[in-house]
This record gives structure tokens, sequence and C-alpha cells, in this order.
């Protein structure tokens, strides 16, 4: 008989308490320090800093339902996103930055590697837990998306919540009031960012996986808390829908929500926007890229689906887990417009399978599944570590690479260098990441040699968090210094000294770092140049000058000419004179001041 009070929890039952808040405590900063790595990086491209002007416009100007962009372009997408991060600015002293932009994905992110390793951990058991996790924040299209001031991490966050808070649901007839509220609270908010599609995800992804089960999806449609659900989240939703439309009918708001939520998805052959369409097989391939080199092992999970290798306990928790990732994989393959962010859903539940691969498949007779993943894996942990001695050899320039740099892309071509620089010089993170190497193939053989799949599985975590990190936090970073605009803005900026500066087209990440006083070039000016005595210039990349008229191209003056890498060519600063007939002398535009 216990000598512990009645009413006082035993040692071991307290003990468990604890360890319940530590995890998730210690998870989430572990996942804030992994995946902050490179939050300060420049803007590059558009998205992102078109996404940081609609916060600034929260924060300056106080335009929380539709915020502008410093083109007075109207933020399309429910602004929840916007909001919270306007709301950190305000915090921290009303100043946007890349940080303060990028942290509610980081926060998304953080939590949302939490809320995996805690459902992991309670359907699938502790070890389970943990190695999801880190499968999760080692994957580099998860992990890269953590630090970008998009929508995207923070509504799957809230979508991969309510999911796996519905798990139970999904084999009952009652469910418990607060759950329903949660639910719809979460998909309301999941709304609220990214506009019904989530909703759609949901209920697809429910629904397949009722049909892995054999059971009818419709019956659902005859149960109450679904439609309790949905009613939560469509209200909750309505708080910011209803005012934008009656505000946004200037900006043909209803004619947005129709091309952002259907046009998308239809082509443009039936009425689509034709906007990303790219071919069908396109998701996959993204999916399979983002998240190597664990999608390696997909055929051994595969196998161990199709002869029936899983534990029975753990069948139910896994077919539920595919069931989201054969969604997002569908309905987005299936959609006219493809983007690379849309794979972000599918990645969480991949990494609770991938865990389950390791520790929750029968060892009986050593089972086909197990064999081809303790193989697979002992192959990557192989060949990354002979990759890197290699990569190592040829930056001290023991071995050449002969004609395949130069059948690389720019950008390829600029990764390489990167890491091949960063091995030969031996920096201190690629240090820390070839000890990384050495520790996790050391812990992976080792667990081979004693049949301990559970070990196998933490060399292979380890080698992708080490992965994830040098790139994220190291080679990404130097690689955006040589694209992103923020140094020659300030440039520009400078030469202009007050002068109008224009630029060719709509160019959010130039006039995020120069500021809103670079409008697009006026049609008068590109037709028939600047006025006598007027001192005008135009930011452009070479094919972007073809907008100008030939006697206005033949009135251009090259002032500052940029190196950086991209599409299109490097952006230069150029003075635009009078427009020549063409009898006048040409203009040096090749010559700067």
């Amino acid at each position: 008989m216990s000598n512990q009070p009645p009413n006082k929890p035993t040692p071991y039952k307290a003990a468990g308490q604890a360890n319940r808040i530590l995890r998730p405590v210690a998870a989430l900063i572990l996942a804030f320090i992994l995946l902050g790595q490179g939050i300060a990086t420049p803007f590059v491209k558009d998205a992102e800093p078109q996404s940081a002007q609609w916060i600034v416009d929260i924060v300056h100007n106080g335009r929380w339902l539709l915020p502008l962009d410093y083109y007075g372009l109207v933020d399309r997408k429910p602004p929840l996103f916007y909001w919270m991060a306007a709301g950190i600015s305000e915090a921290t002293g009303g100043y946007v930055d890349e940080t303060r932009a990028r942290v509610v994905s980081l926060i998304a992110g953080a939590a949302l590697a939490t809320v995996v390793l805690e459902w992991t951990a309670a359907m699938l058991g502790t070890a389970s837990g943990w190695l999801a996790f880190f499968f999760l924040i080692g994957s580099y299209a998860f992990a890269s998306r953590a630090t970008t001031a998009l929508t995207d991490m923070l509504m799957s966050a809230f979508l991969i919540a309510v999911y796996y808070l519905i798990h139970p649901a999904l084999d009952e007839t009652r469910v418990a009031r607060s759950r329903i509220v949660t639910a719809g609270l979460l998909l309301g908010l999941g709304v609220l960012t990214k506009g019904p599609i989530v909703i759609v995800l949901f209920g697809f992804a429910a629904a397949i996986y009722l049909l892995m089960l054999r059971r009818n999806p419709f019956i659902l449609l005859t149960r109450g808390w679904p439609w309790m659900i949905f009613a939560i989240a469509i209200v909750i939703a309505a708080g910011w829908y209803i005012p934008a439309f009656l505000a946004g009918r200037a900006h043909d708001l209803s004619g947005v929500f129709i091309d952002e939520n259907f046009g998308h998805f239809m082509p443009a052959s039936m009425g689509g926007t034709g906007e990303a369409a790219r071919p069908v097989y396109y998701i996959l391939v993204r999916l399979l890229s983002g998240a190597l080199p664990l999608t390696l092992l997909l055929p051994a999970i595969g196998i161990a689906f199709a002869h029936d290798e899983f534990v029975p306990s753990a069948r139910r928790p896994l077919f539920f887990q595919l069931a989201m990732v054969l969604a997002v994989l569908i309905f987005f393959s299936a959609a006219s417009a493809k983007r690379d962010d849309y794979i972000l859903p599918a990645l969480p539940p991949l990494a609770t399978l991938f865990a389950g691969l390791f520790t929750e498949v029968r060892t009986e007779g050593r089972a086909s599944a197990a064999k081809v993943r303790d193989i697979t894996c002992l192959a990557i942990l192989a060949l990354v570590f002979v990759a890197t001695i290699g990569v190592t050899a040829i930056g001290n320039g023991l071995l050449t690479l002969g004609s395949l740099s130069a059948q690389l892309q720019s950008s390829d071509a600029s990764y390489a260098s990167i890491v091949v620089d960063g091995l030969a010089r031996q920096n201190l993170p690629f240090i820390v990441f070839e000890v990384a190497l050495v520790v996790a193939c050391y812990v992976a053989f080792t667990g081979y040699r004693r049949n301990n799949a559970a070990r196998i599985g933490a060399g292979l975590a380890a080698l992708c968090v080490a992965g994830s990190v040098i790139w994220n936090g190291v080679v990404r970073p130097i690689e955006t210094y040589s694209r992103s605009q923020v140094a020659f803005a300030a440039q520009v900026r400078a030469l202009a000294a007050g002068s109008p500066v224009y630029v060719a087209y709509f160019d959010p990440e130039f006039a995020w770092y120069y500021g809103p006083d670079a409008p697009p070039l006026p049609g008068a000016i590109a037709q028939h140049g600047a006025q006598a005595n007027q001192q005008v210039y135009l930011v452009a990349r070479p094919r972007e000058l073809n907008r100008l008229a030939p006697p206005v191209r033949r009135s251009i003056h090259l002032v500052l000419q940029s190196h950086l890498l991209g599409g299109g060519g490097p952006p230069a600063l150029y003075a635009i004179g009078a427009a020549q007939s063409p009898d006048e002398p040409k203009g040096d535009s090749s010559k700067a001041n």
C-alpha cells in the first residue's frame, strides 16, 4: 500500500507530468534555435518584400482591413499573418525589417514541429515523436519556409493542428464540446490566413482516411460535430471577409476572391487565371526534392504498407498521416496553379511516416521493409560522407569537376562554389557540419550492428538537421547576398541625390530597400524621354530596357552597374535624357559616370 497521501500524485506520476511539460518546452526552444538560422537574410524577388510592405502599411498607416503595398496594390488574401507580424512589429518598436516580417513563420514552424512531436509521441511512442520532430526540422523544404515572410507556414500550422485534433472524432459518434470549439477556432484562423483552401484540404484528407479504412466518408455529413466545426470557422472568417468585401468593392475584391480560390484551380482554357501553370507532376517532384534525402525511404514505406509490415497499433495513425500527404499531392497536382509552397502541409505527416518506419515496422524474420530501410539509410550516410570528402578535395585542388561545373545553372553553380569554398577553408560552420556527419555515421552504423532501428534513424536525423542548418544558416544567406538589391538600392539613393528614380516594372524588392518613392516608369517618359533640364533615373535589368522607345534607349547613360545574379541580368542605374532622333549622335550607354 502506498505511503503517499491520497490527494497527492506518486513520484512516478509527478515525473511523468513534468516530462509532459518539459518535453514540448524543450522542443519549442530547440526548434526556434535550429529553424531561426538565417532569419535576418535580405529579401530577394517579389513575394517577401511585398508581404513586408503590407505589414508596414498596417503599422504606419493603420490599414488593418485592406493593407496596400508601396505601389498601392491591395492585399488579395486574408490578413491574419500580416496582422500578427504587425502586432509583433508594433510591440518591438514600430519598425518592420526582415526578421520581424518573418518571425510569425518561425513561431508557426516551431509550434508545428512541437505539435508533430507530441502527436506522434502520443500515437507511436516517445522515440517516434523525437524522430518525427528532427526529420521535420531537418527537411529543407520545411526549414527554409520557417524563415520566409509568407503565409504558408502559419496556414500549415493551423491545418495540421486541427487535423490532429479531430483524429479521435473520426472514430467516435460523440465528440467533446471543447474539442469541437477548439477545432472550429483553429480552422477559422486557418481560413483567415490562406482562405477556404484550408477547409478543402481538411475535409479531403479526412475523406481519404475513411476510404483507407473502407468506411463511407459521407457518414461525416450525418453527424453534428463536423457542421459545428464548419459553422464556427465560417463565423470567425466572416469577421474579416464581410467588411473586406464591403470596403473592397473599388478593388474588385470579389473578383479577386474568385480568381484566388477558383481561378487558380482551373486551367486557362476553362476560364482559369493561367497563373503559375505547370505540369501535373510538378508538385510530386517538388515534394520529393524538398524532403531529400528522406524521400529515398519512400520505397521502404510503400513496402511496409503493401506487405502489412507495420505493427497493428501503428496502422491507423500512419494511415491518418498518409491521407494528408495524398490530399495535398492529389489536390494541388489537379490544380492549374502550382507553387513550391503548396507542398508544405504534406511535410509534417511525411516526417511521422518516416519516423514510424524506424519504430513501428515488424522485425520478425527481418521484414523486407526493414531491410530496404537499413540499406537505404547506410547508403545515404556513406554517400554524403564520401561526397563531403570529395568536395573538400575539389576545394583544395586535388580533384576537378571537369565540364560538369560549366553545365550547372547560375544558382546551382553559386551554391556549389559556396560549399566548395567553405569546406576548403574549413570555416567553423563547416567544421561543425563535418563533426555532426561523423557522429551521425557512427550512430547509424553502430545501430545497424546492434539491430537497433531507432538508433539508425537517429543517425539519419542528425545528418538531416546538420545539413538543414548549414544550408539555411550559412549557404543560403551567402548566396542571397549575391542577388539581393539591399546594397545596390542604397548606392542608387546616394547617386540620385533627390532626383526622380523609376523602375521599369513592378519591383517590390527594389522598392523595399529604396523606399516607396521609386514608382514604375511613366509611359510618357518611356516613349518620349525626359524633359529638358530634368534629371531622371531608371533602374532596370537589360531585358527591361525594351520597354523604352528606340529614341529613348539611345538617350540613356549608364550611371551604376551592379553585378548581382538573377534572371534577366544584373540591374543597373541609368540616366534618361531627352529622346534622340536616329540622325542625332548616340549617347554612350555602356560607360559609367
